[in-house]
């Protein structure tokens, strides 16, 4: 209730409790939402890295390699019958291989 001096003490207590709960059970789901969002982009870049090392390939004939984007490094490697490319993902280490068609 409010008064002439403003909210009591116990108002002041619950409504900050129940801001504080809200926050509490959200930082869970925001933490891991971020972490997908990461490793979403993560994964787009090392398609990137694939796109390029593949008209790299073409014109050097380099198999083997690292390609680093936003401090991430992405290793990557060509044989005869796909590309794979290593890289470190926020939970743990990811590969991503593709079949070369031809």
């Amino acid at each position: 209730m409010r008064n002439s001096h403003g909210f009591s003490w116990p108002e002041t207590i619950l409504s900050l409790s129940i801001t504080f709960i809200i926050a509490t059970t959200f930082l869970p789901f925001l933490n891991n939402m971020t972490v997908q969002l990461e490793d979403k982009k993560r994964d787009y870049h090392s398609s990137l890295v694939m796109y390029e090392i593949a008209k790299m390939y073409i014109v050097e004939n380099n198999a083997t390699g690292v390609m680093q984007v936003e401090k991430v490094n992405y290793v990557y490697e060509i044989s005869s019958e796909k590309v794979c490319i290593d890289y470190e993902g926020m939970r743990e280490e990811q590969r991503k291989c593709v079949p070369i068609i031809k």
